[in-house]
């Protein structure tokens, strides 16, 4: 990037020596394009930096937006399991005593619970045999 403070320091070192200006002049000149470099380049830096804040910002602001959504996506899963659970029991309980369909349901549960275990312990043992089948 060429700015006017590089353009002047370049220009300064172009000079053939008799028309150099006098060295205190110099010197002020070289000065004065040094704090404009700086100033520029510590402008830049605040620019980028906000720029990466503001960035940062927006991603948090959404990346919470998505979690809230997730999460209440999750309680009404949660409400329907138990709805469903509650359904289960209630027809279960028309053909059987209270205390034998909540038995049977519960070993429904451990059924499943144990047959998807077992498959995603199998998996995790397994991994090159997964990515060959889907690969």
């Amino acid at each position: 990037m060429t700015t006017q403070a590089t353009r002047e320091a370049q220009d300064l070192h172009d000079i053939r020596d008799d028309e150099r200006p006098s060295t205190p002049s110099m010197v002020r000149q070289v000065a004065e394009a040094a704090d404009r470099l700086a100033q520029e380049a510590s402008d830049m830096l605040h620019r980028q930096v906000r720029e990466a804040r503001d960035g940062l910002r927006s991603t948090v602001r959404r990346v919470g937006q998505s979690g809230a959504l997730l999460g209440g996506a999750g309680v009404c899963a949660l409400l329907a399991v138990g709805t469903a659970h509650r359904a289960a029991l209630r027809a279960l309980e028309s053909a059987l005593p209270r205390a034998h369909a909540a038995a049977v349901l519960a070993l429904v549960y451990a059924a499943g619970a144990g047959t998807l275990a077992g498959l995603g312990r199998g998996r995790l043992r397994s991994p090159s045999r997964d990515r060959a089948a889907s690969g």
